[in-house]
């Protein structure tokens, strides 16, 4: 499980590689962030600090930030692939 998400970025790196639409790369992004949801969910009822966290808003957060981690996977594949002269 905790290679999972490293996966999912590798998928992306290969969609930009591949010249695949990014609308595929936002599907593999949300997929990643619901896999993450659970552990983000335990990691936010261990911390004392904050209580009343809004899980909706933390949420849309996560994937919001997965997304831009996969877009940056997406764009280095890109890079790579134009780089090779492919």
């Amino acid at each position: 499980m905790r290679f999972v998400p490293y996966l999912a970025l590798i998928v992306s790196f290969g969609l930009g590689y591949l010249s695949y639409p990014f609308f595929l790369v936002f599907i593999v992004a949300i997929l990643s962030a619901v896999l993450l949801f659970p552990l983000r969910r335990d990691q936010l009822r261990t911390q004392p600090q904050a209580p009343d966290r809004n899980m909706i808003l933390d949420g849309a957060f996560l994937v919001f930030q997965q997304t831009l981690i996969h877009f940056v996977a997406f764009a280095l594949g890109i890079f790579l692939m134009r780089m090779m002269g492919g």
